[in-house]
């Protein structure tokens, strides 16, 4: 997990973009991105609802969220929930417009293993 500041995000919405590889996993895994007002949390997402199971090839996944006027900090990362393994690289933070959530990309990453 990561955390910034939310100060050059502000008043946006955002974008965190990752290319993530799974193996055997038993329960779900995602990334995740929470913004928050001081100790508030003010907006959150954490793939739960469209969680990668069990083994998938290199894939980019993205979660998106607007970041309030006053927000204060961006936390990201990815889980892992149960047995299994997810490698992730190449993660991007952007600001997006309203109507932009995917985009395609062509070359596969290096990795980073989870367990």
């Amino acid at each position: 997990m990561q955390s910034i500041s939310a100060a050059n995000y502000a008043g946006k919405r955002v974008r965190l973009r990752g290319w993530v590889k799974s193996q055997d996993i038993g329960d779900w895994a995602g990334l995740w991105m929470r913004v928050d007002k001081g100790r508030e949390m003010v907006a959150f997402d954490n793939m739960q609802d469209r969680g990668i199971k069990g083994a998938k090839p290199w894939s980019t996944y993205d979660v998106v969220l607007d970041v309030p006027a006053d927000a204060t900090s961006i936390s990201f990362g990815i889980l892992l929930t149960g047995p299994g393994e997810v490698w992730m690289n190449d993660l991007s933070l952007e600001v997006v417009d309203i109507g932009t959530l995917r985009r395609e990309r062509s070359r596969a990453p290096r990795c980073l293993s989870v367990r």
